[in-house]
């Protein structure tokens, strides 16, 4: 894959996903617009788990133990921060190959006030817990690792 931007990495999972049925994208109740093309070519590999960040890393720690791929798609001050326990414990502390999708870093949400943004803290505390950490140009290597990675978009 070529010229992989945080515009178009949806576009590119549509690709595993046609390749991988044990791809799943799991959406913390944002995106709707960004995962629509994988919604509906894989209706039941996309599932909305709702406002529960924290859950959602622990379904998505067991689905990988269970030798699927999950992805996890949300706002990236709210997956890194709701869930740092659960990052730290069930995906990095257990070697779950988990992928982290965290939208709308930096001031991309300036609108809707200082909760939903992040400028680098999301990094510096996922590099402190020892999660590695990729941006939209790295997306080869955080797909095709068979460790986690956070993609920062």
């Amino acid at each position: 894959m070529t010229n992989v931007n945080r515009f178009n990495i949806i576009e590119h999972l549509v690709e595993k996903f046609t390749a991988d049925d044990r791809y799943y994208l799991l959406v913390c109740d944002c995106g709707f617009a960004k995962v629509d093309i994988l919604q509906k070519l894989f209706p039941d590999r996309v599932i909305n788990c709702g406002i529960m960040e924290q859950g959602t890393v622990g379904i998505a720690s067991g689905m990988a133990k269970a030798g699927l791929k999950p992805i996890i798609f949300s706002i990236a001050s709210f997956i890194v921060f709701r869930a740092l326990e659960q990052i730290r414990i069930d995906i990095v502390q257990m070697s779950r190959d988990v992928k982290i999708i965290g939208s709308g870093a930096g001031d991309y949400f300036k609108g809707l006030g200082k909760c939903h943004q992040t400028k680098n803290e999301d990094i510096a505390v996922l590099n402190a817990i020892g999660m590695p950490v990729f941006m939209a140009d790295g997306f080869e290597a955080w797909i095709e690792s068979n460790e986690a990675g956070y993609m920062r978009v």
